[in-house]
């Protein structure tokens, strides 16, 4: 009897202690549902998420081992298309939220505040819309917040600063407005702050040179106003600034050439004055990318970037840079990509262009853009042993003379070639179907003499050919329209003689046509006129 009595206290003890065990567990799977009630619009989503199998064994649904209390939702590309229902912030062991490249619409619910081992929200790439809520602050495991391709509004919640495990802060792409909070300074552990595509204005506070974890700090396409705090020098752990497409002014400060681990910098489409710091190259050894095209930089292009062995981009375009080309440049083995275009640029005093061949050490070189600029003098020949993958070369708007070296058909990768614009005289070179590639093709504007070389036509991938306003003569080419491609053709103010060929017809793709103030005769071809 007493054996019996024990085996009854044993088995209520159990089912006592059961009982609110159970019940958490069916209080998770009721919250669970009525998420998925919400999230879908056509209820479609989540089909195994029934109570037919224990929650801990739905998709994207990750349970601690010993309490099967939910840990971690995962529903990252589940094209769900509802609202966050509130509901979410009573799951109080939740530790991760992924619900990022979804349709969401609606607002990030304020009880999410509630989860205090939250340690990351990614709900990146979606709908929603209004304002980030305060309450975040007090996820204070909270180590990644990602909340950027959205449509939120308002201001940063200067609360966030609370969040003191925060290393990675993703806001960007959504129409935030303000100021970026001073407070910010108390995210000592930060790593990455994004904050770009936004309407952010105000200055960059000084405060955020005393985050020295930060590596990466992204600040571009908003409504930031004022110089760059030299405070931003301190950063020596930072790799990448991106603060292209604001309203900063001032000068570039030099303590920013202290940031040895510095591999990209983008300060382009600002009001950025003064000149380059000449010590740039020297003290920046690891740059990779730098930007600082359309500001209103001035004096000369630094020498010491020909020590940046790891320079892929330069793009210093559209400023009112003047002086020489270094030639140092040609020191670059890894140049990808080189815009000067748009400044105040001269050859040197030899009145030649040394730079271009000095470049020609640079074997990866794609993109070359020079025009608009002051440069005399000739093309040399060794134009021709520019990299073997260069495919765009401008150097229109400039004052060049002399013939297109005949080395220039060497460049057969060219797809885009301009010359337009200059003092080029002679003949188009011979062979230049060899640049068989070639898509867009300027030559406008200068004093070309001779025939239209009839090969032009067996560049069969050629969607542009401007020869305008020069002294070309004779006949227009029958073989113009073996070019299957060709969609704007401009031949207007030259000397072109002879009728205007009826194989103009087969230019079944032209779009544009200008053979004006030349002397031709005859009549256009009907057809021609019926496919513009």
């Amino acid at each position: 009897m007493a054996a019996l009595f024990l085996l009854l206290l044993l088995l209520s003890v159990f089912l006592i202690s059961a009982l609110p065990h159970s019940h958490h567990h069916h209080q998770q799977e009721e919250l669970l549902l009525r998420f998925k009630a919400v999230v879908s619009k056509n209820d479609t989503s989540l089909p195994d998420w029934t109570p037919v199998h224990h929650f801990c064994n739905w998709s994207a649904i990750t349970c601690h081992y010993n309490s099967q209390s939910v840990r971690a939702i995962n529903l990252s590309l589940m094209s769900l298309d509802g609202t966050i229902s509130p509901v979410l912030g009573n799951l109080y062991s939740l530790r991760s939220l992924d619900l990022s490249q979804n349709y969401l619409t609606g607002t990030i619910p304020p009880q999410l505040g509630q989860l205090p081992n939250l340690w990351l929200l990614s709900l990146y790439d979606n709908q929603l819309q209004g304002t980030i809520p305060p309450s975040l602050s007090a996820c204070r495991s909270l180590y990644l917040l990602a909340l950027s391709y959205n449509q939120l509004h308002g201001t940063i919640p200067p609360e966030l600063s609370l969040l003191t495990s925060l290393k990675y802060l993703y806001l960007a792409v959504n129409s935030l407005t303000g100021t970026i909070p001073p407070s910010f300074e108390n995210l000592s552990t930060l790593i990455d702050l994004d904050l770009e595509g936004n309407k952010i204005n105000g200055p960059i506070p000084s405060s955020l040179g005393n985050l020295s974890a930060l590596t990466y700090l992204n600040l571009g396409q908003n409504h930031l106003q004022g110089p760059i705090p030299p405070e931003l020098g301190m950063l020596t752990n930072v790799v990448e600034f991106e603060f292209f497409e604001n309203n900063l002014s001032g000068t570039i400060p030099s303590s920013l050439t202290n940031l040895s681990k510095f591999n990209r910098k983008d300060l382009s489409i600002n009001q950025i004055r003064g000149n380059i710091p000449w010590e740039i190259g020297t003290r920046l050894p690891n740059l990779e990318y730098l930007s600082l095209w359309r500001n209103q930089l001035s004096g000369n292009i630094p020498s010491s970037l020909g020590n940046c062995s790891r320079l892929e981009v330069l793009l210093l375009n559209t400023n009112q840079l003047g002086g020489t080309v270094p030639l140092e440049l040609g020191k670059l083995n890894l140049l990808t990509y080189l815009y000067l275009h748009t400044n105040q640029l001269v050859s040197d005093s030899s009145n030649s262009l040394a730079f271009l061949t000095a470049l020609t050490n640079s074997s990866r070189l794609q993109e070359i853009y020079i025009g608009n600029n002051r440069f005399t003098g000739k093309l040399p020949p060794s134009i021709g042993q520019l990299s073997s993958n260069l495919n765009k070369l401008s150097v229109s708007g400039n004052m060049i003379s002399g013939n297109i070296p005949q080395q220039i058909v060497n460049l057969t990768n060219l797809t885009f070639l301009d010359l337009a614009v200059n003092l080029f005289s002679g003949n188009i070179p011979c062979g230049i179907k060899r640049l068989h590639l070639l898509e867009v093709f300027y030559l406008p504007r200068n004093n070309l003499e001779g025939a239209i070389p009839s090969e032009i036509g067996q560049m069969q991938h050629l969607g542009l050919l401007s020869l305008h306003h020069n002294q070309l003569s004779g006949k227009i080419p029958d073989s113009l329209c073996h070019s299957q491609q060709l969609r704007r053709l401009f031949l207007h103010h030259n000397k072109l003689s002879g009728e205007i060929p009826v194989s103009l017809e087969g230019c079944q793709k032209l779009e544009l046509l200008d053979l004006s103030y030349n002397k031709l005769g005859g009549r256009i071809p009907g057809e021609v006129i019926a496919s513009l």
